[in-house]
């Protein structure tokens, strides 16, 4: 996803002056826009609700760079160019790789540094066990302490406990799984679901990144005439 912002038509009927002092005038111009937008488009992100970790991914550039252009763009884009085209299309996400079902993890998978989840491949190296998948029916999920939805299978591990240090799971002693022991924890008996299985996940539209631009070619006549001195 990404927007242009420029417009050498817009020096049309401006007084003129020499060609540098001009495009000093346009450049100024072209980064306050494309800041605006790429603002703009940051906070549409916040308030779809999509998080500040996405937002982030917007970025700005000015052409060319560290220096004035009567040619001078803006370009806006995103890092993460699938997730944001997605929301501002509407997408139906399927499985890949001839996979069955698409695992999407709960608020019980630990995360990474960098914020997100980890994988089921990697939450399994994490626990040194295989991920056990029970069906939506099956009488642990009535008292497991996750927040599940709806989905065809539930993948997790029973045997675990929160590390008092960080509130995060990790595997039981065999004392703490042992009932009648001192160190016996009732948490240990609980299933915990990590990924909830789905064959697809239909994302609505929820950006309209047309519409900014559209709003900032608009700005862009006011924008000049501001920087123009």
């Amino acid at each position: 996803m990404r927007h242009s912002v420029g417009g050498r038509e817009s020096l049309d009927g401006l007084a003129r002056g020499t060609e540098d002092e001009i495009a000093g005038f346009v450049t100024g111009a072209i980064r306050e826009g494309a800041n605006e937008l790429k603002q703009d488009w940051r906070d549409q992100v916040m308030d779809a609700g999509l998080g500040e970790r996405l937002s982030r991914t917007i970025r700005n550039e000015v052409y060319p760079r560290a220096q004035n252009s009567l040619d001078a763009a803006g370009l806006i884009w995103t890092t993460a160019p699938e997730i944001i085209d997605s929301y501002a299309r509407g997408a139906t996400i399927r499985p890949v790789n001839g996979a069955r079902y698409l695992w999407i993890p709960t608020d019980d998978v630990p995360k990474k540094r960098q914020g997100n989840r980890l994988s089921p491949q990697e939450v399994e190296a994490r626990f040194n066990r295989q991920l056990v998948v029970i069906n939506p029916g099956h009488h642990r999920l009535k008292s497991t302490p996750s927040r599940v939805g709806r989905g065809v299978g539930f993948a997790g591990f029973t045997g675990l406990v929160v590390r008092r240090a960080s509130s995060r799971w990790r595997n039981a002693s065999a004392n703490q799984r042992t009932k009648g022991h001192r160190s016996y924890r009732e948490s240990s008996q609980a299933f915990v679901v990590m990924f909830t299985l789905v064959p697809l996940v239909r994302v609505s539209k929820r950006l309209d990144l047309d519409a900014l631009a559209t709003a900032a070619d608009a700005r862009y006549p006011a924008l000049l005439s501001k920087h123009w001195r």
